[in-house]
């Protein structure tokens, strides 16, 4: 026998995750994140986790979106 669905229940739009409270909040889900990624650079590359440290920080020093100046050839679509 098919089971009914409620249709009177309106649909979430928060997530289920913020409702928990504070602690499970942006600040404290993205330092979990660094955590889990600093133990799984340590144990990929069998390194300390001082050392995924540096890797995280040096990567992200290198990284940018664009650079300020693609050349100086001007390069137009004829």
């Amino acid at each position: 026998m098919p089971l009914a669905i409620n249709s009177t229940e309106k649909p979430r739009k928060d997530s289920i995750l913020a409702s928990h409270g504070s602690r499970t909040g942006g600040e404290y889900m993205i330092e979990l994140e660094l955590i889990a990624a600093k133990e799984i650079l340590a144990e990929v590359f069998d390194i300390t986790i001082a050392e995924a440290e540096d890797m995280i920080k040096q990567r992200s020093q290198e990284r940018t979106l664009w650079p300020e100046k693609f050349g100086d050839n001007n390069i137009s679509l004829q």
